[in-house]
């Protein structure tokens, strides 16, 4: 069995922005001790949850320096380059790359316009083959095209750096598809969407990249830690406590519950998103109901020094 090169729970960290639009780095630095002191050993940097799409370049590359400088020695951190075009996301891999702050590099599809299976193949193969470490690709519907399992096994053969692939699909079919065709043993499958993260790693995948662990990193990594010794029923247990965590959290636009939930555990404080005001407001009953949940479950107790 080959070795795998990312393994685990991944965080996607999110971003802390302030009030004025700026962003807390001495905040940054603190959630990424949170994440160390939660156990978490391997972090998604500019991703889409960490809203990459509303971050300069330069914004991207402090955010990348002060990640590595407060991760521990063990810990591994891949960078997003998620730019519009080709040209642009080899201007941020080359500072990724020029930097050796990262460990590997996440990719998507092009986003905006479907994409004959063609056009995917040599949009993913031009950027593979320009990193000069493990590149991983993330397959998700906010882009113009999925990848067919054809794509991506031709990508995996033709291009040995292409190393991995986050499926946030939420498709279990798209992704069975993909493992009839790719060996699971040479390849590290990852799971992408909290809500079946748990399902996805007893198919197979070696690790998860969640969003949810921004908020609630002990419990994603009770699901990642009991599918990877195989403890079917804990690990399912684990998943079922977070989709009652996610069912609520999700009633609230797009990050204001997670950055909400943080006030539970020890995590530092993030103040806003980069978005309009409205996307980071939580209804009253959204957040009653989360909190009468999350006294039901016990978290608060996980997280008491």
């Amino acid at each position: 069995m080959a070795k795998h090169f990312i393994r685990g729970l991944i965080t996607e960290v999110i971003t802390p922005f302030k009030r004025n639009g700026d962003i807390d780095y001495n905040k940054m630095g603190a959630l990424i001790d949170f994440q160390m002191e939660s156990g978490v050993r391997n972090i998604f940097v500019n991703g889409l949850g960490a809203e990459c799409h509303e971050c300069s370049m330069e914004e991207k590359m402090e955010l990348l320096k002060i990640t590595r400088e407060h991760c521990t020695d063990d810990a591994k951190i891949m960078a997003c380059s998620f730019e519009s075009s080709i040209a642009e996301n080899k201007k941020l891999l080359k500072m990724y790359m020029d930097s050796g702050l990262a460990d590997c590099f996440c990719i998507t599809a092009p986003p905006y316009f479907h994409h004959t299976k063609e056009a995917l193949y040599q949009w993913s193969a031009e950027l593979i083959d320009y990193c000069d470490k493990p590149v991983y690709i993330y397959d998700c519907v906010q882009m113009g095209t999925l990848y067919d399992a054809d794509t991506l096994f031709k990508l995996k053969e033709n291009h040995p750096n292409l190393r991995g692939y986050k499926d946030a699909t939420k498709d279990v079919v798209h992704l069975v598809q993909i493992m009839t065709k790719i060996d699971k043993d040479d390849f590290d499958f990852l799971g992408g969407c909290d809500g079946i993260d748990g399902p996805i790693m007893i198919l197979g995948a070696v690790g998860c990249v969640s969003f949810m662990a921004v908020t609630f990193p002990k419990e994603m990594k009770d699901v990642v830690d009991y599918a990877l010794v195989g403890d079917v029923d804990a690990c399912m247990n684990a998943q079922y406590k977070i989709m009652k965590l996610r069912n609520v959290m999700k009633k609230a636009p797009f990050n204001a519950a997670y950055i909400y939930g943080q006030k539970y555990t020890s995590s530092p404080l993030v103040e806003c998103s980069r978005m309009p005001e409205n996307q980071d407001f939580v209804p009253d009953a959204v957040k009653a109901e989360l909190d009468d949940l999350v006294d039901k479950l016990g978290i608060k107790e996980r997280y008491k020094s």
